[in-house]
């Protein structure tokens, strides 16, 4: 079992400026993505603030950290935030039995030796002054994130992403894009998203762990924690969020908003429309302003669309329902239970016409 503590001292520097951003993660997050990257098991962080942090639990103090730890294993115990700590030197300190990087306090021993740290003689690791470069002022956050935001960016390049304007593309370290794919200028690529071959982004688009398959285009829209199927158009301006599936060949249009959905093979949502906690079958047609109204304002509720059905704009659909296979919902209707498969489903007001009445409105008194 491989550990580490990472002590932030409020008294420093540092301090004020861990949890700033660069690109798409928190100053500290660097240090615990090496770390993590490095086959570390378990990462602690010892400070004062209990913010979120991804990848690693944060306590108050260092006794604390140990009883969460135990006395089991190796120890890796870094005194401050090095974002630029590199894989290679953490694995040449884990190599040895006891070691210390350079004349810090960032050292490695067993677990059961933290209470004898003063007797232990340390065997020094040197390391290029860049593994141990600190984050201490607005400026520096902003440099840092210049200069990593570069080397991500030249090493797609040399693997063959078409990056049309490289200085305004943000691309987080842990994003994977496949060999031929175009990205616009002012796209952002966040944590562990992935892109496949052929698929081009437009200027505006926001990804953060999503998956896009191939030859799909994503038009100036924000997907999260979703995925993307292969040959698929999005946007423009359309949110995709919280494990929505879209499948292949689907026609997405601008301003639509999926949640939760599972969007089938397929199907098309042209424009203005909010879907959430759905099931969509394929060849699916979903008019212009459909809605499903799946939260009553404690709980969340599914909705569930057969194969082949054409939903007419303008339609409610109230949660829970299950409109069938075949179905058509006629425009303008709000349904609010289950439509069988190959019916035709309508629930709207009977229109009256009232003779006369136009003319008395527009010639109204002003």
């Amino acid at each position: 079992m491989r550990n580490s503590i990472i002590l932030l001292d409020e008294n420093k520097k540092t301090y004020e400026y861990a949890y700033e951003t660069i690109l798409d993660r928190k100053v500290v997050e660097y240090m615990i993505y090496t770390l993590q990257d490095a086959g570390l098991d378990n990462i602690i962080i010892v400070a004062k603030d209990q913010a979120k942090v991804d990848g690693a639990k944060v306590v108050q103090s260092l006794e604390e950290a140990i009883k969460v730890l135990g006395f089991e294993g190796d120890l890796l115990l870094i005194d401050d935030v090095y974002p630029f700590l590199s894989k290679d030197s953490i694995e040449l300190m884990l190599e040895k039995e006891n070691a210390r990087i350079n004349d810090t306090h960032t050292i490695k021993l067993k677990m059961a030796d933290l209470s004898n740290i003063a007797k232990i003689k340390f065997d020094k690791v040197m390391v290029a002054s860049r593994d141990l470069e600190k984050v201490e002022s607005m400026a520096k956050v902003r440099e840092l994130n210049r200069d990593l935001k570069a080397k991500i960016n030249t090493y797609h390049l040399n693997n063959g992403v078409n990056l049309i304007d490289p200085d305004h593309t943000y691309i987080g370290i842990d994003v994977k894009i496949e060999k031929g794919v175009t990205i616009e200028g002012g796209v952002t690529l966040a944590k562990r998203t992935t892109v496949k071959k052929g698929s081009y982004l437009t200027s505006g688009t926001y990804l953060a762990n999503a998956k896009i398959g191939e030859n799909t285009t994503i038009l100036a829209s924000r997907i999260t924690d979703s995925e993307v199927g292969n040959k698929v158009t999005i946007g423009p301006n359309s949110h995709l969020r919280m494990h929505t599936k879209v499948h292949d060949e689907v026609r997405i249009g601008n301003f639509v908003e999926f949640k939760n959905t599972d969007f089938g093979y397929k199907s098309r949502c042209a424009h203005l429309t909010y879907l959430g906690d759905s099931i969509v079958g394929e060849d699916v047609n979903i008019g212009c302003g459909v809605v499903t109204c799946n939260y009553d304002g404690a709980h969340k509720f599914k909705t569930i669309i057969g194969d082949h059905s054409f939903i007419g704009s303008n339609a409610n659909l109230v949660a829970p329902v299950k409109i069938g296979s075949n179905v058509l919902i006629a425009a303008g209707s709000t349904i609010t239970s289950d439509v069988e498969e190959g019916a035709m489903g309508i629930a709207r007001s009977r229109q009256s016409n009232k003779p006369e009445y136009g003319y008395k409105y527009i010639n109204k008194e002003k």
